[in-house]
Protein backbone atom coordinates (compact mmCIF):
# COMPACT_ATOMS: atom_id res chain seq x y z
CA UNK A 1 0.00 0.00 0.00
CA UNK A 2 2.89 2.37 0.86
CA UNK A 3 4.59 1.53 -2.42
CA UNK A 4 1.38 2.47 -4.27
CA UNK A 5 1.15 5.75 -2.32
CA UNK A 6 4.74 6.62 -3.20
CA UNK A 7 4.04 5.88 -6.87
CA UNK A 8 0.92 8.06 -6.88
CA UNK A 9 2.83 10.87 -5.17
CA UNK A 10 5.63 10.61 -7.75
CA UNK A 11 3.13 10.73 -10.61
CA UNK A 12 1.39 13.78 -9.12
CA UNK A 13 4.71 15.54 -8.75
CA UNK A 14 5.56 14.90 -12.40
CA UNK A 15 2.17 16.25 -13.49
CA UNK A 16 2.74 19.43 -11.46
CA UNK A 17 6.21 19.95 -12.99
CA UNK A 18 4.82 19.57 -16.53
CA UNK A 19 2.02 22.00 -15.66
CA UNK A 20 4.49 24.61 -14.44
CA UNK A 21 6.53 24.37 -17.66
CA UNK A 22 3.37 24.60 -19.77
CA UNK A 23 2.21 27.66 -17.87
CA UNK A 24 5.58 29.36 -18.34
CA UNK A 25 5.73 28.62 -22.06
CA UNK A 26 5.30 31.79 -24.15
CA UNK A 27 2.68 31.73 -26.91
CA UNK A 28 3.73 33.04 -30.35
CA UNK A 29 3.27 36.79 -30.73
CA UNK A 30 0.37 37.82 -33.01
CA UNK A 31 1.03 39.92 -36.08
CA UNK A 32 1.27 43.66 -35.26
CA UNK A 33 -2.15 45.26 -34.93
CA UNK A 34 -4.01 41.96 -34.93
CA UNK A 35 -5.69 39.54 -32.57
CA UNK A 36 -5.18 35.87 -33.52
CA UNK A 37 -8.28 34.48 -35.24
CA UNK A 38 -10.59 32.89 -32.70
CA UNK A 39 -8.54 34.23 -29.76
CA UNK A 40 -10.40 37.03 -27.95
CA UNK A 41 -8.57 39.94 -26.33
CA UNK A 42 -8.46 40.41 -22.57
CA UNK A 43 -11.79 42.21 -22.77
CA UNK A 44 -13.31 39.29 -24.67
CA UNK A 45 -13.50 41.29 -27.89
CA UNK A 46 -12.26 40.83 -31.43
CA UNK A 47 -9.65 43.16 -32.89
CA UNK A 48 -12.11 45.99 -33.51
CA UNK A 49 -14.59 44.99 -30.83
CA UNK A 50 -17.06 43.67 -33.41
CA UNK A 51 -19.20 40.70 -32.43
CA UNK A 52 -18.44 37.46 -34.32
CA UNK A 53 -21.28 35.67 -36.09
CA UNK A 54 -22.42 32.51 -34.33
CA UNK A 55 -22.77 30.69 -37.65
CA UNK A 56 -20.09 30.94 -40.34
CA UNK A 57 -20.96 33.52 -42.99
CA UNK A 58 -19.80 33.57 -46.62
CA UNK A 59 -19.54 36.83 -48.57
CA UNK A 60 -18.77 36.79 -52.30
CA UNK A 61 -16.70 39.84 -53.26
CA UNK A 62 -16.39 41.16 -56.81
CA UNK A 63 -12.72 42.09 -56.55
CA UNK A 64 -11.13 44.67 -58.89
CA UNK A 65 -7.71 43.08 -59.34
CA UNK A 66 -4.82 45.54 -59.55
CA UNK A 67 -6.85 48.48 -58.25
CA UNK A 68 -6.32 49.46 -54.59
CA UNK A 69 -10.04 50.24 -54.25
CA UNK A 70 -10.64 46.54 -53.41
CA UNK A 71 -7.52 45.61 -51.49
CA UNK A 72 -8.39 46.50 -47.86
CA UNK A 73 -10.69 43.45 -48.03
CA UNK A 74 -7.69 41.28 -48.91
CA UNK A 75 -5.48 42.94 -46.29
CA UNK A 76 -8.13 42.37 -43.60
CA UNK A 77 -8.32 38.73 -44.69
CA UNK A 78 -4.54 38.36 -44.44
CA UNK A 79 -4.57 39.91 -40.97
CA UNK A 80 -7.20 37.44 -39.76
CA UNK A 81 -9.91 40.04 -39.12
CA UNK A 82 -12.61 38.22 -41.07
CA UNK A 83 -11.71 34.81 -39.67
CA UNK A 84 -12.11 36.01 -36.09
CA UNK A 85 -15.57 37.33 -37.03
CA UNK A 86 -16.47 33.92 -38.49
CA UNK A 87 -16.68 35.35 -42.03
CA UNK A 88 -15.24 33.74 -45.15
CA UNK A 89 -14.63 35.94 -48.20
CA UNK A 90 -14.84 34.36 -51.65
CA UNK A 91 -13.13 36.51 -54.26
CA UNK A 92 -14.45 36.89 -57.81
CA UNK A 93 -11.67 38.78 -59.66
CA UNK A 94 -12.32 41.29 -62.45
CA UNK A 95 -10.23 43.93 -64.25
CA UNK A 96 -13.17 45.71 -65.90
CA UNK A 97 -16.05 47.49 -64.16
CA UNK A 98 -18.78 46.98 -66.81
CA UNK A 99 -17.90 43.26 -67.09
CA UNK A 100 -18.14 43.03 -63.29
CA UNK A 101 -21.61 44.58 -63.34
CA UNK A 102 -22.77 42.24 -66.10
CA UNK A 103 -21.66 39.29 -63.96
CA UNK A 104 -23.60 40.54 -60.91
CA UNK A 105 -25.02 37.06 -60.18
CA UNK A 106 -21.49 35.97 -59.21
CA UNK A 107 -21.03 38.35 -56.26
CA UNK A 108 -22.80 39.78 -53.21
CA UNK A 109 -20.82 43.03 -53.14
CA UNK A 110 -18.37 44.41 -55.69
CA UNK A 111 -15.90 47.26 -56.00
CA UNK A 112 -15.44 49.37 -59.14
CA UNK A 113 -14.35 52.74 -60.43
CA UNK A 114 -16.70 55.54 -61.40
CA UNK A 115 -17.43 54.11 -64.85
CA UNK A 116 -18.40 50.75 -63.36
CA UNK A 117 -20.57 52.39 -60.68
CA UNK A 118 -22.50 54.39 -63.27
CA UNK A 119 -22.85 51.37 -65.54
CA UNK A 120 -24.11 49.24 -62.65
CA UNK A 121 -26.71 51.78 -61.55
CA UNK A 122 -28.06 52.25 -65.06
CA UNK A 123 -27.95 48.70 -66.34
CA UNK A 124 -28.58 46.65 -63.21
CA UNK A 125 -30.04 48.98 -60.57
CA UNK A 126 -27.24 48.27 -58.09
CA UNK A 127 -26.84 50.43 -55.01
CA UNK A 128 -23.60 52.26 -54.22
CA UNK A 129 -23.08 51.70 -50.48
CA UNK A 130 -19.47 52.80 -49.98
CA UNK A 131 -16.76 55.08 -51.35
CA UNK A 132 -13.50 53.15 -51.21
CA UNK A 133 -10.96 55.35 -53.01
CA UNK A 134 -10.53 58.68 -54.77
CA UNK A 135 -8.32 57.76 -57.71
CA UNK A 136 -5.65 60.33 -58.50
CA UNK A 137 -3.37 58.05 -60.51
CA UNK A 138 -5.46 58.22 -63.69
CA UNK A 139 -2.53 59.28 -65.81
CA UNK A 140 -1.81 60.69 -69.27
CA UNK A 141 1.48 59.89 -71.01
CA UNK A 142 3.28 61.21 -74.08
CA UNK A 143 6.28 59.79 -75.87
CA UNK A 144 9.60 61.36 -74.81
CA UNK A 145 11.26 63.86 -77.15
CA UNK A 146 7.92 64.95 -78.62
CA UNK A 147 6.56 68.51 -78.52
CA UNK A 148 3.67 67.34 -76.32
CA UNK A 149 6.01 65.83 -73.72
CA UNK A 150 8.16 68.96 -73.68
CA UNK A 151 5.30 71.46 -73.45
CA UNK A 152 1.82 70.08 -72.70
CA UNK A 153 0.57 73.62 -71.97
CA UNK A 154 0.72 74.47 -75.70
CA UNK A 155 -2.59 73.56 -77.40
CA UNK A 156 -0.85 73.26 -80.79
CA UNK A 157 1.12 70.28 -79.44
CA UNK A 158 -2.15 68.44 -78.74
CA UNK A 159 -3.97 69.08 -82.01
CA UNK A 160 -4.17 66.06 -84.29
CA UNK A 161 -2.48 63.67 -81.85
CA UNK A 162 -3.79 60.12 -81.47
CA UNK A 163 -4.73 58.97 -77.97
CA UNK A 164 -5.19 55.39 -76.80
CA UNK A 165 -7.41 54.84 -73.77
CA UNK A 166 -10.50 52.91 -72.62
CA UNK A 167 -13.44 54.98 -73.86
CA UNK A 168 -16.27 55.84 -71.48
CA UNK A 169 -14.05 55.55 -68.41
CA UNK A 170 -12.39 57.94 -66.00
CA UNK A 171 -9.30 57.77 -68.23
CA UNK A 172 -11.35 59.56 -70.89
CA UNK A 173 -12.62 62.03 -68.30
CA UNK A 174 -9.03 62.79 -67.27
CA UNK A 175 -8.05 63.35 -70.91
CA UNK A 176 -10.99 65.72 -71.42
CA UNK A 177 -9.92 67.65 -68.29
CA UNK A 178 -6.42 68.08 -69.75
CA UNK A 179 -7.80 69.18 -73.11
CA UNK A 180 -10.15 71.72 -71.49
CA UNK A 181 -7.20 73.17 -69.62
CA UNK A 182 -5.64 74.20 -72.95
CA UNK A 183 -8.92 75.20 -74.57
CA UNK A 184 -9.47 72.04 -76.61
CA UNK A 185 -11.87 69.07 -76.72
CA UNK A 186 -11.89 65.47 -77.92
CA UNK A 187 -12.77 66.71 -81.41
CA UNK A 188 -9.26 68.21 -81.64
CA UNK A 189 -7.56 64.82 -81.27
CA UNK A 190 -8.00 61.29 -82.57
CA UNK A 191 -9.23 58.69 -80.06
CA UNK A 192 -8.56 54.94 -80.22
CA UNK A 193 -10.50 52.77 -77.78
CA UNK A 194 -8.54 49.96 -76.04
CA UNK A 195 -8.91 48.37 -72.62
CA UNK A 196 -6.33 49.55 -70.15
CA UNK A 197 -3.84 46.64 -70.42
CA UNK A 198 -3.96 46.45 -74.22
CA UNK A 199 -3.63 50.24 -74.46
CA UNK A 200 -0.15 50.13 -72.94
CA UNK A 201 0.81 47.14 -75.10
CA UNK A 202 -0.35 48.96 -78.22
CA UNK A 203 1.44 52.14 -77.18
CA UNK A 204 4.67 50.22 -76.64
CA UNK A 205 4.17 48.76 -80.10
CA UNK A 206 4.17 52.22 -81.65
CA UNK A 207 0.45 53.01 -81.85
CA UNK A 208 -0.61 56.52 -80.87
CA UNK A 209 0.99 59.69 -79.56
CA UNK A 210 -0.63 59.67 -76.12
CA UNK A 211 -1.85 57.13 -73.59
CA UNK A 212 -4.48 57.18 -70.82
CA UNK A 213 -4.16 54.44 -68.15
CA UNK A 214 -4.31 53.95 -64.38
CA UNK A 215 -2.86 52.27 -61.26
CA UNK A 216 -0.12 49.65 -61.78
CA UNK A 217 -0.30 50.04 -65.57
CA UNK A 218 0.35 53.78 -65.24
CA UNK A 219 3.52 53.11 -63.26
CA UNK A 220 4.53 50.46 -65.79
CA UNK A 221 4.21 53.13 -68.51
CA UNK A 222 6.24 55.53 -66.39
CA UNK A 223 8.99 52.96 -65.89
CA UNK A 224 9.05 52.32 -69.65
CA UNK A 225 10.18 55.92 -70.11
CA UNK A 226 6.95 57.61 -71.17
CA UNK A 227 6.37 61.11 -69.82
CA UNK A 228 3.49 61.76 -67.42
CA UNK A 229 1.95 65.04 -68.59
CA UNK A 230 -1.03 65.01 -66.21
CA UNK A 231 -3.24 62.92 -63.98
CA UNK A 232 -6.53 63.16 -62.13
CA UNK A 233 -4.76 64.51 -59.04
CA UNK A 234 -2.92 67.33 -60.79
CA UNK A 235 -5.91 68.17 -63.02
CA UNK A 236 -8.36 68.34 -60.12
CA UNK A 237 -10.66 65.63 -61.50
CA UNK A 238 -12.41 63.81 -58.66
CA UNK A 239 -12.82 60.11 -59.44
CA UNK A 240 -14.54 58.20 -56.63
CA UNK A 241 -14.53 54.41 -56.55
CA UNK A 242 -17.06 52.46 -54.54
CA UNK A 243 -18.71 49.26 -53.41
CA UNK A 244 -22.08 48.19 -54.80
CA UNK A 245 -24.66 45.56 -53.98
CA UNK A 246 -28.10 44.55 -55.21
CA UNK A 247 -31.19 45.58 -53.26
CA UNK A 248 -32.24 41.99 -52.58
CA UNK A 249 -28.75 41.06 -51.37
CA UNK A 250 -28.66 44.04 -49.03
CA UNK A 251 -32.01 43.01 -47.59
CA UNK A 252 -30.95 39.41 -46.97
CA UNK A 253 -27.35 40.04 -45.85
CA UNK A 254 -27.43 43.52 -44.35
CA UNK A 255 -25.66 42.70 -41.06
CA UNK A 256 -22.93 40.77 -42.89
CA UNK A 257 -22.41 43.57 -45.44
CA UNK A 258 -22.33 46.27 -42.76
CA UNK A 259 -19.76 44.27 -40.79
CA UNK A 260 -17.59 43.75 -43.89
CA UNK A 261 -17.73 47.45 -44.76
CA UNK A 262 -16.79 48.36 -41.17
CA UNK A 263 -13.79 46.01 -41.33
CA UNK A 264 -12.80 47.55 -44.68
CA UNK A 265 -12.52 51.06 -43.21
CA UNK A 266 -10.91 49.93 -39.96
CA UNK A 267 -8.31 48.17 -42.14
CA UNK A 268 -7.81 51.34 -44.19
CA UNK A 269 -6.96 53.08 -40.92
CA UNK A 270 -4.56 50.24 -40.07
CA UNK A 271 -2.89 50.85 -43.42
CA UNK A 272 -2.24 54.51 -42.62
CA UNK A 273 -0.89 53.83 -39.12
CA UNK A 274 2.72 53.07 -40.03
CA UNK A 275 5.24 52.59 -42.82
CA UNK A 276 5.56 48.97 -41.70
CA UNK A 277 1.86 48.39 -42.32
CA UNK A 278 2.07 50.05 -45.73
CA UNK A 279 5.04 47.89 -46.69
CA UNK A 280 3.18 44.76 -45.63
CA UNK A 281 0.15 45.83 -47.68
CA UNK A 282 2.31 46.55 -50.74
CA UNK A 283 3.80 43.05 -50.50
CA UNK A 284 0.34 41.48 -50.39
CA UNK A 285 -0.79 43.66 -53.30
CA UNK A 286 2.21 42.52 -55.37
CA UNK A 287 1.59 38.88 -54.50
CA UNK A 288 -2.03 39.12 -55.65
CA UNK A 289 -1.11 40.92 -58.89
CA UNK A 290 1.42 38.21 -59.70
CA UNK A 291 -1.12 35.48 -58.94
CA UNK A 292 -3.66 37.15 -61.25
CA UNK A 293 -1.20 37.88 -64.06
CA UNK A 294 -1.10 41.68 -63.55
CA UNK A 295 2.31 43.08 -64.50
CA UNK A 296 3.87 44.59 -61.38
CA UNK A 297 7.00 44.64 -59.22
CA UNK A 298 7.97 45.76 -55.74
CA UNK A 299 8.46 49.39 -56.76
CA UNK A 300 5.14 49.58 -58.62
CA UNK A 301 3.28 47.95 -55.71
CA UNK A 302 4.72 50.46 -53.25
CA UNK A 303 3.76 53.40 -55.47
CA UNK A 304 0.24 52.09 -56.05
CA UNK A 305 -0.37 51.86 -52.32
CA UNK A 306 1.26 55.24 -51.70
CA UNK A 307 -1.31 56.81 -54.05
CA UNK A 308 -4.26 55.08 -52.36
CA UNK A 309 -6.81 57.58 -51.01
CA UNK A 310 -9.38 55.39 -49.26
CA UNK A 311 -11.53 57.10 -46.60
CA UNK A 312 -11.04 56.41 -42.90
CA UNK A 313 -14.04 55.31 -40.86
CA UNK A 314 -14.93 58.87 -39.84
CA UNK A 315 -14.51 60.12 -43.40
CA UNK A 316 -16.68 57.29 -44.76
CA UNK A 317 -19.54 58.11 -42.42
CA UNK A 318 -19.23 61.83 -43.19
CA UNK A 319 -19.29 61.17 -46.95
CA UNK A 320 -22.64 59.40 -46.56
CA UNK A 321 -24.20 61.78 -44.03
CA UNK A 322 -23.04 65.35 -44.79
CA UNK A 323 -25.67 67.10 -46.94
CA UNK A 324 -25.80 70.18 -49.16
CA UNK A 325 -27.57 71.31 -52.36
CA UNK A 326 -26.72 69.88 -55.79
CA UNK A 327 -23.74 71.88 -57.06
CA UNK A 328 -25.05 71.69 -60.64
CA UNK A 329 -28.49 72.92 -59.58
CA UNK A 330 -30.17 70.13 -61.53
CA UNK A 331 -31.78 68.36 -58.58
CA UNK A 332 -33.87 70.45 -56.20
CA UNK A 333 -36.11 67.86 -54.50
CA UNK A 334 -33.73 67.51 -51.53
CA UNK A 335 -30.16 68.14 -50.46
CA UNK A 336 -27.60 65.57 -51.58
CA UNK A 337 -25.21 63.55 -49.45
CA UNK A 338 -21.55 64.08 -50.29
CA UNK A 339 -21.25 60.63 -51.89
CA UNK A 340 -23.97 61.59 -54.38
CA UNK A 341 -22.24 64.87 -55.19
CA UNK A 342 -18.86 63.20 -55.66
CA UNK A 343 -20.30 60.60 -58.06
CA UNK A 344 -22.29 63.24 -59.94
CA UNK A 345 -19.11 65.17 -60.75
CA UNK A 346 -17.99 62.26 -62.90
CA UNK A 347 -21.48 61.38 -64.09
CA UNK A 348 -21.99 64.94 -65.33
CA UNK A 349 -18.84 64.52 -67.42
CA UNK A 350 -20.29 61.34 -68.95
CA UNK A 351 -23.50 63.27 -69.64
CA UNK A 352 -21.49 65.99 -71.41
CA UNK A 353 -19.99 63.31 -73.64
CA UNK A 354 -23.38 61.81 -74.50
CA UNK A 355 -22.85 58.59 -72.49
CA UNK A 356 -25.67 59.31 -70.00
CA UNK A 357 -28.66 61.64 -69.81
CA UNK A 358 -29.92 64.16 -67.26
CA UNK A 359 -33.03 61.95 -66.92
CA UNK A 360 -30.85 59.00 -65.85
CA UNK A 361 -29.04 61.27 -63.40
CA UNK A 362 -32.37 62.21 -61.84
CA UNK A 363 -33.52 58.58 -61.71
CA UNK A 364 -30.36 57.51 -59.86
CA UNK A 365 -31.17 60.10 -57.18
CA UNK A 366 -34.93 59.49 -57.10
CA UNK A 367 -34.38 55.74 -56.72
CA UNK A 368 -31.82 56.21 -53.94
CA UNK A 369 -29.16 54.21 -55.77
CA UNK A 370 -26.41 55.99 -53.85
CA UNK A 371 -27.59 54.55 -50.55
CA UNK A 372 -26.48 55.87 -47.12
CA UNK A 373 -28.23 53.12 -45.14
CA UNK A 374 -25.13 50.92 -44.79
CA UNK A 375 -23.05 53.84 -43.55
CA UNK A 376 -25.76 54.67 -41.02
CA UNK A 377 -25.82 51.04 -39.91
CA UNK A 378 -22.03 51.03 -39.52
CA UNK A 379 -22.22 54.29 -37.56
CA UNK A 380 -24.78 52.76 -35.18
CA UNK A 381 -22.67 49.62 -34.88
CA UNK A 382 -19.46 51.41 -33.86
CA UNK A 383 -21.29 53.83 -31.56
CA UNK A 384 -22.68 50.77 -29.78
CA UNK A 385 -19.12 49.52 -29.22
CA UNK A 386 -18.28 52.65 -27.23
CA UNK A 387 -21.07 52.15 -24.69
Amino acid sequence: MRKMSKLVALLLCMVLVVGVFAACAKAPDPAPGTTPAGDPTKEGETTFGLVPFEQKQTLRVGFFTGSPLSYPFLFADKLGYFEELNIELVYEPFTNGPAMMEANAEWDIAGAGLGGLANGMRGYGVKVIDITDYEENLALFARPDTPLAKDPSNPDNWKGTEWIYPAGTTAQATLVSALKKVGLSLSDIKSTNMDVANALTGFKGGTGDGLGVWNAIAFDAEDAGYVRIGDAGSLGFKAPCGTVTKAETLESKRELIETAVAVFHFTTEWLYESEENMEKAAAWYLEDCQNEGIRSNESIAERVMDWYRGPTMAEYIDIFTAKSPDDAGLYTKRDLIQAEKDILIGLDFFISQGNYTVEERTKFLDDGLIDPSVALGVKEMIEGLKK
